[in-house]
């Protein structure tokens, strides 16, 4: 598998992101809310800096990750080897669009700095409706900046997350977050009841 955060490239941005992203970290888990016993998703878990936090916070329950970089696989897999050892943290090295998981198994989902990569979009909105339960909660933050280098700019890729995830997805809210003195932005909603 390769990509841009791969090799030695991946191992300084996962120093960066580290660093950079733990309060949006913690104010994408703090926005979840999720309970104890919860089975939470983790979008693009980079250097593991979320996996940890909700690992920490989840008594009874477990944390799966999906990234695509094997750079931040491993990465990750040292940072919270003693929660994978313990059963509660499983990661795979597979895009967002190809979670390795049965349908409506997740209770919510975390994605920090990610979202903004995943192309196609729908293609992830999709695969998200389908791994999370009816009524389970989908919280994004992402830099300002990064949303406007990928996508040309934060209202016209808000518009285009919209569209990707109303066909499932409802209770769609947008706006800035508290992290990175308020240069992040949230990107949420919650998975619509199924038809049947």
């Amino acid at each position: 598998m390769s990509g841009p955060f791969e090799g030695a490239i991946g191992v300084i941005a996962a120093k960066v992101m580290a660093r950079v992203n733990r309060d949006a970290e913690a104010e994408a888990v703090s926005r979840l809310d999720p309970a104890p016993g919860d089975r939470v998703l983790v979008l693009g878990f980079g250097p593991g800096i979320g996996v940890a936090l909700l690992a920490e916070r989840l008594a009874s329950g477990d944390v799966v990750g999906v990234d695509p970089s094997e750079t931040m696989a491993r990465l990750a897999t040292r940072r919270n080897l003693r929660a994978i050892g313990a059963g509660k943290v499983t990661l795979h090295a597979v895009r967002g669009d190809a979670i390795p998981a049965e349908a409506a198994s997740f209770d919510g989902a975390v994605a920090v700095n990610t979202l903004q990569l995943c192309e196609p979009l729908a293609a992830t909105a999709a695969e998200l409706a389908r791994v999370l339960k009816p009524g389970a909660s989908f919280v994004s933050l992402t830099h300002d900046w990064a949303i406007a280098r990928s996508a040309g700019g934060v209202e016209a890729w808000i518009a285009a997350a919209r569209a990707a995830f109303a066909p499932a997805f409802e209770a769609i809210e947008s706006g800035r977050g508290g992290a990175e003195k308020g240069r992040i932005v949230v990107f949420a909603g919650r998975r619509a009841p199924t038809d049947g």
